[in-house]
């Protein structure tokens, strides 16, 4: 993922974002894992999320975990 450096909705070009925290989706081999408390910025007038820099972290950090336990898992 691309780390957002400008305040700028990436979907509508609004600058209207707040920060804040959610449950942010993602789909890996076909299964999906909701990552908790993802700083993103939100657009106040589309309503699409993007991570910020920390956000993104995050879901680094869970996306390994999660990929190792769906290596795990395929093993057995």
């Amino acid at each position: 993922m691309k780390t957002p450096t400008n305040r700028v909705c990436e979907k509508c070009g609004s600058n209207n974002l707040r920060n804040s925290r959610t449950t942010f989706p993602l789909v890996i081999e076909g299964k999906q894992m909701n990552v908790g408390r993802v700083s993103v910025r939100e657009c106040i007038d589309c309503y699409s999320i993007t991570p910020t820099k920390a956000g993104l972290e995050k879901i680094e950090r869970c996306t390994s975990v999660f990929i190792d336990l769906l290596i795990k898992t395929e093993k057995k």
